[in-house]
């Protein structure tokens, strides 16, 4: 059987201002023509369905049109939740959409481990494939917090009870592939940060205090492990068949100047080798990247004042849709009026400024986050490191200390909100950006 995996869709978000509906609804289209045109049999999506726990109304009238688009065409749907999808709220539709072939696993249920373990049906009705669905793993799911732990020890114990998680899954799945006539391939899922993955800017910590990135080897032999969370396409195995799918759309302006893709592969060659007798006969990979269209033109324009207006007379523009632009302009003398000649220059194309930055020629040398300059931007561990470096002279070992007990604070504040329901978290983030705005 033929399947797709994808992952950090973020349907919802507000890009700087701007939504990506059009941009969605235009991929959901090109996805569901790709379903008829290679005959899918299913599609997994590796988390972050939505960008925020609570969704306008419009992303989840496209999440369950999506649903029942897949059960027109017979195309089974596996849904992993992401570190941005809200359990209470994907757990709404769960039991509903089990009737329409889609199968949601919205949080790790320590005491029903069978129920992470999902059959794919080929054509024939016959299961073609297992599916591991573990979704984004919370550390108030796999594991109790112990008094007095110190920071190293709970990355170990966290880091443990994932693996035994993992490996529990993949058992449970070996089990009732012994059941079966013939053994079918067994396929992973998982949304973290793995070692070796390339984020980007849109990407946010997952473990913050605890773990930063986890190893390949926590997770078990599957014969192919669709991960999400990171929205650059890449592999993590040396075999291709560890890989994270990427985002479709561009999340961030630093996701620029790659190709957008989801990956297509085949059951029926998981488990083979890639040789073949006819040495002139092409190898068949049962690992393929399929690019997607860009639905929304972006640039990001980098250089001193009079180069960026050079680059933005030369850009080629659409009639039919407005460029969004960032532009980064280098320069260590004060200029005032950057903005009100960049507006100037954009007068009368199709092109929405949606960012300004500038940035001194010393500080093109440091090419990390820290050249956001948005608060909006920027994660909490973010905002207290900046804080250490602008606000307080320490040296080094003091600076070591600070950032210890920081973290050490953040893992009991989480250990804390243990206790309160998902719906009680996403009223008071709700009531706080309202007071903010």
């Amino acid at each position: 059987m033929k399947i797709l995996h994808t992952s950090d869709w973020h349907l919802g978000q507000h890009f700087m201002g701007k939504s990506r509906r059009d941009e969605h609804k235009a991929f959901i289209d090109w996805l569901l023509a790709l379903v008829d045109k290679k005959s899918i049999d299913a599609v997994i999506i590796a988390g972050d369905v939505f960008d925020t726990g609570s969704p306008p109304s419009y992303a989840r009238e496209m999440y369950h049109q999506l649903v029942l688009d897949m059960k027109a065409r017979q195309c089974q749907l596996v849904i992993v939740a992401g570190n941005h999808d809200s359990v209470s709220m994907l757990n709404e539709s769960k039991s509903l959409l089990t009737y329409l072939d889609t199968q949601v696993s919205s949080q790790a249920n320590l005491e029903d481990i069978d129920s992470h373990v999902i059959p794919l049906k080929d054509k024939t009705g016959e299961i073609a494939a297992w599916v591991c669905a573990v979704p984004y793993l919370r550390p108030k799911d796999v594991m109790q917090s112990v008094a007095g732990q110190s920071e190293q020890d709970k990355k170990l114990s966290l880091l443990q009870m994932i693996g035994d998680f993992y490996q529990r899954v993949y058992e449970a799945a070996c089990e009732k592939n012994k059941a079966l006539k013939t053994p079918v391939p067994i396929i992973g899922t998982g949304h973290l940060t793995a070692v070796g993955g390339q984020v980007s800017e849109s990407v946010r910590d997952l473990y913050v205090g605890t773990l930063e990135a986890l190893p390949t080897s926590v997770f078990p032999a599957f014969d192919y492990l669709a991960l999400g969370h990171i929205h650059r396409a890449q592999p993590i195995s040396k075999s291709g068949r560890f890989r994270y799918s990427g985002s479709p759309i561009p999340l961030s302006f630093d996701e620029l100047g790659r190709d957008k893709t989801l990956v297509m592969f085949d059951t029926d060659l998981l488990g083979e080798d890639t040789f073949v007798e006819d040495l002139f006969a092409e190898p068949m990979d049962p690992v393929q990247l399929v690019t997607i269209p860009n639905f929304q033109p972006m640039a990001s324009l980098k250089g001193n004042l009079k180069d960026v207006i050079k680059q933005i007379t030369g850009l080629k523009l659409a009639e039919d849709k407005a460029l969004w632009m960032e532009v980064t302009v280098i320069a260590d003398e004060y200029l005032s009026d950057v903005h009100k000649r960049l507006l100037e220059v954009i007068d009368g194309k199709p092109i929405e400024l949606l960012r300004v930055m500038r940035r001194s020629a010393v500080e093109k040398k440091n090419e990390g986050f820290e050249a956001r300059k948005t608060l909006s931007e920027l994660t909490v561990g973010d905002v207290f490191e900046q804080s250490l470096k602008s606000n307080l002279e320490l040296d080094a070992e003091e600076s070591k200390t600070l950032t210890e007990l920081f973290n050490t604070c953040l893992v009991e504040l989480e250990e804390h909100q243990q206790g309160h329901s998902q719906e009680e978290l996403e009223s008071k983030v709700s009531k706080g950006e309202e007071k903010q705005l």
